[in-house]
């Protein structure tokens, strides 16, 4: 049973269908439900219920992990490029509580890579980082943000397989930025492109698993 209509507005975590088959992309099982992962419009596909994203590019909003590059440093807070149209700050407060007079370069500088949650998203979509952590060496691939639901897995399945069968450090931004540190780093690329390929398909966390094990018993 579908519970919405062709093209209908649907928003993250509505029930959209029950007992019904689904798109592992934008959806997922919630006992017999049917859960949307993204904002989109509800479409009957080839692969059963899946959203069409109203965008592909990514929306900010409270708690997301993301990954950024830091673009400039005020006297209060720094500029953070997190791959979108609009201003996004670090504020100085959530790294020092003496923020009168300090020099915020000695903490992070222009080109610093860094991890952080979302904290607040204003009514103009400028947000506001929190719990920030600085990323050194590894290395920064780009992924559909759309398509960082499938690489997270659900109850972080698909991520789990990633670090535990590489030995590798990985950070899933929300905004579609991946970080990887370890020296199967190649073998993780190379896992996530096919994450991408596949992510409409059923049993992909098994395959992904099954891949990971033939080439790390090679080596």
């Amino acid at each position: 049973m579908y519970h919405a209509k062709e093209r209908e507005v649907v928003l993250p975590g509505q029930v959209i269908a029950t007992k019904e088959k689904y798109d592992y992309l934008t959806c997922e099982v919630d006992g017999e439900n049917v859960v949307a992962l993204t904002q989109g419009l509800f479409h009957l596909g080839k692969y059963g219920a899946e959203i069409v994203p109203l965008a592909g590019v990514y929306r900010p909003k409270s708690e997301d992990v993301v990954i950024g590059v830091i673009t400039s440093v005020g006297n209060s807070s720094w500029g953070v490029d997190i791959k979108v149209p609009y201003n996004c700050q670090l504020p100085a407060d959530e790294v020092t509580r003496d923020v009168a007079g300090v020099d915020l370069t000695r903490f992070y500088k222009v080109g610093d890579i860094i991890s952080g949650i979302v904290r607040s998203v204003n009514e103009l979509h400028e947000t506001t980082l929190t719990r920030p952590w600085k990323l050194q060496g590894g290395r920064i691939i780009e992924v559909e943000p759309v398509k960082v639901p499938r690489i997270i897995g659900k109850k972080r399945s698909m991520l789990t397989v990633l670090k535990e069968k590489t030995g590798s450090k990985i950070i899933v931004g929300q905004n579609g930025l991946v970080w990887i540190s370890g020296e199967q780093t190649p073998l993780v690329i190379e896992a996530i492109e096919k994450i991408q390929k596949e992510a409409h398909t059923q049993g992909l966390t098994d395959r992904i698993a099954h891949m990971l094990d033939e080439k790390t018993r090679k080596h």
